[in-house]
């Protein structure tokens, strides 16, 4: 997703895989035959038969953690019937909401869907969902909303920040609030001119943390793409990678300086799910029967995300909010730790992970913002939506 979205590009950009495969994953349950071994292989999913319980098993565990909290939701038309087993499977599985709308009557529609998702991501998810996207063959609109809000485990101070250059490319620069903090933090290092340091900013209490932000910073000023190349387009997935970054990191005094910054992104997904895999879910060969009582030919016509991130001294805020709309089918080297010092002022990989393990936020941070300093911890928030139409 990151390699097909957010890499190699000019400006900033933010994703979440996690919302793209919760909506993408409580479609594939209304799916049959090769629609749903094409949304399996896609979504990288090889036991099937576990799957609802390992949706169910994630989605409680992370919204267990007072940071996140996420909202699922199937938006239905006042003219069809969910096929019980399914609405069963997304209410149990995915928390998921169920609601009837008249697709008909687009703009009122699109305002009680886009309300919706306002209300699960603090406001920083605003139309998701146009007015002239919907009319009378859409039959369903799935949406995966969350909202992230984490105080840093070790704060920055206000009183700290200075302005100070951000490099775009080896020479040129721009001058940005750069904070700093200098604590004990897990980090990781390999050497030499395409070599890169990752550090771990904790969230939460000392006694109680879930989330993590991971920041990757290439060891060349404009050593970004070679980064992302090294991270995202190798034979082995970022997850892997990332599981072995996190495990061969050690604990040391960091001086740290990060620049505040601000991200808003709007991605279509169509092309990245085709390359994924699932074509024939977009086609009229699309098998989505399992998903309405009388098993109306359905396809996915469009899957649309937006993502929102905010890091100032107190902390980070997040959002996305992905949405699928369906309709009718229409004819390294490693150091001893010792003190170090991790200064971001130049282009960088952002993640934010729940225990090291599920990536919620990826975000590539290519130049900074300006983002005025916290007025209150209620300014800090990560969200993410992301809707299916079929």
């Amino acid at each position: 997703m990151f390699q097909n979205l957010a890499a190699n590009k000019k400006e900033n950009a933010i994703i979440s895989p996690f919302s793209l495969h919760v909506v993408l994953g409580l479609a594939s349950f209304g799916a049959a035959g090769s629609t749903a071994e094409a949304m399996m292989k896609g979504l990288r999913i090889k036991h099937s038969e576990t799957l609802l319980k390992d949706y169910k098993g994630i989605i409680d565990q992370l919204s267990k953690s007072p940071e996140l909290k996420i909202a699922n939701k199937i938006y239905f038309a006042k003219d069809i019937e969910l096929n019980p087993a399914y609405q069963t499977q997304a209410v149990d599985n995915f928390n998921s909401e169920l609601g009837k709308v008249d697709f008909s009557q687009p703009p009122a529609a699109a305002k009680e869907m886009n309300d919706w998702v306002s209300n699960h991501t603090n406001d920083k998810i605003k139309d998701l969902i146009k007015a002239d996207s919907l009319d009378a063959s859409t039959k369903l609109v799935l949406i995966n909303a969350i909202h992230f809000k984490g105080k840093w485990t070790v704060p920055f101070k206000p009183e700290a920040t200075k302005d100070g250059p951000f490099y775009l490319d080896d020479t040129n620069s721009v001058q940005v609030p750069l904070m700093f903090v200098k604590d004990s933090f897990y980090m990781y290092e390999e050497a030499g001119e395409d070599g890169f340091k990752m550090l771990e900013l904790p969230y939460g209490s000392k006694d109680e943390q879930h989330f993590s932000m991971h920041i990757f910073l290439p060891n060349k000023r404009d050593g970004l793409a070679s980064l992302e190349e090294k991270l995202f387009q190798h034979s082995e997935s970022f997850a892997e990678k990332f599981g072995n970054i996190v495990k061969s990191t050690f604990k040391t005094e960091v001086e740290v300086t990060l620049p505040r910054f601000k991200i808003e992104s709007t991605w279509e997904m169509n092309d990245l799910c085709k390359k994924l895999g699932m074509e024939v879910a977009f086609s009229s060969n699309a098998d989505f029967s399992l998903m309405t009582k009388n098993k109306e030919p359905l396809l996915i016509s469009e899957v649309i995300q937006k993502a929102f991130i905010e890091v100032n001294e107190e902390g980070t805020e997040a959002a996305a909010a992905t949405a699928a709309r369906i309709r009718l089918k229409r004819s390294i080297d490693f150091h001893p730790p010792q003190r170090r010092q991790f200064i971001a002022d130049h282009p960088y990989v952002v993640v934010i992970s729940h225990q090291r393990r599920h990536l919620v936020f990826a975000a590539s941070v290519r130049r900074p913002p300006t983002v005025s300093g916290p007025k209150s911890v209620d300014s800090i928030h990560p969200e993410k939506v992301q809707r299916t139409e079929l």
